[in-house]
């Protein structure tokens, strides 16, 4: 379990973080708005069958298979040596691999694509179904829509909400030492371009 969600909003948050609560809530929105849209686009331009994000990194283990030495032990498993001589089980029906990449990502590493270019096994049926176009467009099927105000919403606003009630923020003290800018990467991650992932 990680907190690097919650650092990731913070980076995304960094301009608004100064923001009144309700222009805070309203940048938001708005953020995940053009992210779903944004996403549903990609979709609806890719012929392949797997997110873009993961054909880059099946694409970056398969430059780093190149030169390994595969030895066929039975049916779909193997042993496969990288070029310091170390070797790694690979099971292609179990899908793992020795380095536990594999079975940690369920994205075959580069030990899992070098077993698979030797038994002629298309690199992208080891790819599990959640990383599949399929999936991403159920994940961001719903649209999200802007909050429109009546005339009732702004005089309430404009009134105070509540008359004669005076609110205060709460007490906090800021934690010692200095505010951390980047967030650290969980295990298997890779950072991304601020691209479109």
């Amino acid at each position: 379990m990680t907190s690097n969600i919650a650092e990731s909003w913070n980076a995304v948050l960094r301009e608004a973080r100064a923001y009144p609560i309700l222009p805070l809530i309203e940048y938001i929105r708005s953020k995940i708005m053009s992210w779903f849209a944004d996403r549903r686009d990609v979709v609806k331009h890719r012929s392949c069958k797997i997110t873009p994000r993961v054909i880059e990194i099946v694409e970056a283990n398969f430059e780093q298979s190149g030169g390994f030495q595969v030895n066929t032990i039975n049916t779909l498993q193997f042993e496969v040596k990288d070029k310091n001589g170390v070797s790694f089980h690979v099971n292609l029906s179990k899908k793992c691999c020795s380095c536990f990449s594999f079975q940690t990502l369920m994205i075959p590493c580069s030990h899992a694509i070098a077993a698979a270019i030797k038994e002629k096994i298309s690199v992208e049926s080891l790819v599990s179904e959640v990383y599949s176009l399929d999936r991403l467009t159920s994940a961001y099927r719903d649209a999200i829509f802007p909050i429109c105000e009546t005339g009732l919403d702004r005089e309430h606003q404009d009134n105070g909400g509540l008359s004669g009630v005076e609110i205060f923020p709460p007490a906090t003290r800021r934690p010692p030492g200095r505010p951390r800018k980047r967030r650290i990467l969980s295990a298997g991650e890779i950072k991304v371009r601020t691209t479109l992932q």
